[in-house]
């Protein structure tokens, strides 16, 4: 039995999330981690909402979705609000 600690791992979207506001190269990250970004918006909205963009950007099928929701969210700020309503508004 050691007394080291277990190292602490993190999704691609959390690790973005913790170094916020350092930003990596966007277009480098997959749909996927941007898509997660978004549903964990409460812990870093301003992530969520680059990361809206990005997808309608990307004709991600997941983006208007996902706006949608945001909308009915209460917990959703109003920059992300009206990012939501941004890509909701391109269709």
């Amino acid at each position: 039995m050691t007394d080291e600690p277990t190292p602490l791992v993190l999704s691609l979207a959390q690790e973005i999330q913790c170094l916020y506001p350092t930003e990596p190269d966007w277009t480098e990250v997959d749909s996927d981690t941007l898509a997660a970004l978004v549903d964990d918006f409460v812990s870093e909205p301003s992530c969520a909402t680059i990361a809206l963009g990005l997808l309608k950007t990307r004709h991600d099928a997941r983006a208007n979705a996902l706006a949608r929701w945001l909308l009915l969210h209460e917990q959703a700020d109003p920059w992300l609000r009206a990012a939501a309503r941004e890509v909701l508004d391109c269709d």
